[in-house]
């Protein structure tokens, strides 16, 4: 994300949404990744149902699918110290590391940053970095429902470690767009994360969230490299990055 950015999370997210109804009142706090999972496959599954009648659910729907993503595959969401207008906040954060099978053409690889403010992540942030850990386009999610577009932000991120073979995704969890994303290889990871946004003050959104930053913060997630035919982590990301029409300036 260089420096002034301007990052967008549009409404066509939604076109990469797909699940059913269902709900479950458990939330992250000090819980197990596989109680975290299943939290945000009912989140994600909720709202998509509400999306039938109120369509900028599906971007809350698609936004808990990849928190659930990290968690599924056995992450804990690390616990981040962020400073807003208001002050330090505890957010809960997720990252993840997609690498392309060997043997492709494109050895690029690319990160996916997802912070959340509380236990249901009704306000959520999502940023992708490129394979050199720069920031390039995101967005904050607020209300359930609210795209806060910032008009400032800027980031850098690197892989630290990588450790266990992930988990594998519990045959409990019901959430489609889960089941639709395949790895050949997957480890546990840590990371090491910087963020500053800089956003509008914007109708139904906390004037707390004009400013967001933290600096240096480790990031529990997953290294995963996409299966060699289908790549179905790269596809989702490639479409969101084309709904998300970032401008720089």
């Amino acid at each position: 994300m260089r420096s002034p950015a301007r990052l967008r999370i549009a409404a066509s997210l939604l076109v990469v949404v797909t699940a059913a109804a269902c709900s479950d009142s458990t939330g992250p706090g000090q819980q197990t990744a596989a109680q975290v999972a299943a939290h945000f496959d009912s989140i994600a599954i909720r709202a998509n149902a509400q999306s039938d009648t109120n369509s900028a659910y599906g971007v809350r729907s698609f936004l808990s699918t990849l928190i659930e993503l990290p968690a599924a595959l056995g992450a804990v969401p690390s616990t981040v110290s962020v400073t807003t207008a208001n002050g330090v906040e505890q957010w809960k954060a997720y990252e993840l590391l997609d690498v392309f099978p060997p043997g492709s053409s494109n050895t690029d690889s690319s990160f996916i940053l997802l912070a959340f403010r509380d236990a249901d992540a009704h306000t959520a942030i999502a940023v992708f970095f490129d394979s050199t850990g720069t920031a390039q386009d995101g967005g904050i999610i607020t209300g359930d429902t609210i795209s806060v577009n910032p008009s400032q932000g800027a980031g850098s991120t690197s892989l630290t470690s990588t450790s266990t073979t992930c988990a594998t995704p519990s045959g409990s969890l019901h959430n489609p767009q889960l089941g639709t994303i395949a790895v050949s290889q997957c480890n546990l990871a840590k990371f090491r994360t910087s963020l500053s946004l800089t956003s509008p003050t914007t109708p139904g959104m906390d004037a707390a969230l004009t400013t967001v930053t933290f600096t240096n913060a480790t990031v529990n997630g997953v290294r995963a490299v996409d299966q060699a035919s289908g790549a179905t982590i790269r596809r989702v990301k490639a479409m969101l990055r084309s709904a998300s029409n970032m401008t720089s300036h």
